[in-house]
């Protein structure tokens, strides 16, 4: 192990040689001998020793507190002090340049081998401190510097995200718990006619709905806030003005903390599209009128024309003449069954879907429906189906199709049942069937024995709401329709 250096800085040169005599004998070694505080300064230039003896009176320009003061300003060296005096001025001149020791002369070998000892674990430590301390700043800074790139960073993305949604053509917000706006886009501002210094000085949420919508807007903040969701609720929204504009509206929660603080979502203005459903809608009844209006004038033709039939028939004794009076009735029967679909087919989708039960459904229509001498059994699970209103009509053409083709239907029966996500709503009879070769082309619109209409309203009344129709029974033991429900449009009734 490396001895360590000592430097004696001392003008009295018999001083000067007892000291070293003596740091000899306790180990260390002498690094040079110094009789000014000029000298000394040149030695710690030449080389730097572990620890400085300092004399506080020198000969020569410099004392020993001015030498330490130029060495500590270019080096860390510890220094103890050596004086013969001990005044309190003098001591509070040298604890200015931090020293290690001091001690009064005359020095004893055991006072100087502690003071040594003490001054060099001290500096040990110090250096040590000295490293961590370093380490430590250099990881602050790092620290530092992390956190002004990720500032930075964030800052870049809050301005991405602002300018896209300014970018958004329809209206961006967020708020409070009570309705406060803290954030919303340029497209709000020019739509409800406010500017930023408005939202600065405060805006509600509220404040730009109609105050009929105003409760179940709070309602809605009420369950987001417990976990729901919105999936595009319609409000009438109110512009600064009084104007009425109706929106839909789709909302989250704003979490902090893992706790709801508040709401963000985006208004669409519907305003273009309601004026479309409605012009839509007024069309539709225009359309239907004419409809409604041929149709009564074409029925009332063809009832003259029966009618007119009918009298020539009794007129007519020929039976070749009364053959073709007979294929002239039958035509004109086919073309009122025309008409009547006409009518059917003109109502599908004039009205929104509903929910219903289809069990409640099937047994109106089976009230409705003279079924003399066939039993029809409904089992009711508690489901309902969202479908279109007509869905009636389509139970009415699937009994009406087992009685006219099964040929001897004695017992219907209506099941429902779920199956891998889906609701199966099936109608067998005990009747003749669907030969194979038919089932492919069965609701194709025209294909069967009478207008070949019934089957195919079924399927188009269906698809409204996604509905799917099959025929999967076995022919010679009876028809077997599955109507398919998807997920979402069924429901098991509370």
């Amino acid at each position: 192990m490396a001895k360590n250096t000592i430097l004696i800085v001392e003008d009295d040169a018999i001083t000067a040689l007892d000291i070293q005599t003596v740091l000899t004998t306790l180990g260390y070694q002498v690094a040079g001998v110094a009789s000014t505080g000029e000298k000394a300064i040149d030695l710690v230039e030449a080389g730097v020793p572990d620890l400085i003896l300092m004399d506080i009176h020198l000969a020569g320009k410099l004392s020993g507190i001015d030498a330490a003061e130029k060495i500590h300003s270019t080096h860390n060296i510890p220094i103890i002090y050596l004086t013969a005096y001990a005044e309190p001025e003098l001591v509070g001149q040298a604890k200015k340049t931090r020293p290690y020791g001091y001690l009064i002369k005359p020095l004893s070998e055991r006072a100087l081998q502690t003071e040594i000892e003490i001054s060099l674990y001290k500096f040990g430590l110090d250096l040590a401190y000295q490293r961590e301390h370093a380490k430590l700043e250099e990881r602050v800074k790092e620290r530092t510097r992390d956190l002004q790139r990720a500032n930075e960073a964030l800052q870049e993305s809050e301005q991405k995200f602002r300018e896209f949604i300014d970018l958004l053509p329809e209206i961006v917000f967020e708020c409070d718990l009570t309705g406060k706006l803290t954030l919303v886009n340029d497209n709000s501002l020019r739509f409800f006619s406010y500017t930023r210094g408005d939202l600065e000085r405060g805006l509600n949420l509220f404040d730009h709905i109609i105050p009929e919508d105003r409760e179940p807007v709070r309602q809605g903040i009420g369950m987001i806030a417990r976990g729901g969701t919105t999936a595009g609720h319609e409000y009438t929204c109110m512009k600064r003005d009084g104007t009425r504009i109706p929106c839909l509206v789709y909302t989250t929660r704003v979490l902090q903390n893992n706790r709801c603080t508040g709401i963000r979502g985006i208004l669409v203005d519907i305003s273009e599209r309601k004026k479309t459903e409605h012009a839509m809608q007024q069309t539709l009844e225009k359309l239907g009128m004419l409809n409604s209006i041929t149709r009564h004038d074409i029925l009332n033709k063809l009832t003259a024309l029966n009618a007119y039939l009918s009298l020539a028939g009794d007129e007519v004794t020929d039976t070749k003449t009364t053959g073709y009076l007979g294929q002239c009735t039958d035509i004109v029967a086919t073309i009122n069954r025309h008409v009547e679909f006409m009518r059917d087919y003109q109502e599908i989708g004039i009205q929104s879907p509903i929910w219903l039960n289809p069990a409640v459904s099937i047994r109106q229509v089976v009230a409705a429906y003279s079924c003399p001498g066939i039993t029809i059994q409904v089992a009711d699970p508690g489901w309902e189906i969202f479908t279109d209103p007509l869905f009636e009509k389509v139970i009415y053409n699937l009994i009406d199709n087992a009685i006219r083709h099964g040929e001897h239907v004695k017992t219907m029966a209506f099941a429902l049942q779920e199956m891998d996500g889906e609701l199966h709503l099936v109608c067998e009879d005990d009747g003749t069937g669907i030969p194979d070769e038919f089932r492919k082309h069965l609701f194709e619109k025209g294909f069967g024995r009478n207008t070949g209409l019934g089957l195919f309203l079924a399927r188009e009344i269906l698809g409204i709401t996604d509905i799917s129709i099959r025929e999967t029974g076995i022919f010679g033991q009876g028809a077997r329709f599955e109507m398919i429900v998807p997920k979402g449009a069924y429901r098991k009734i509370q």
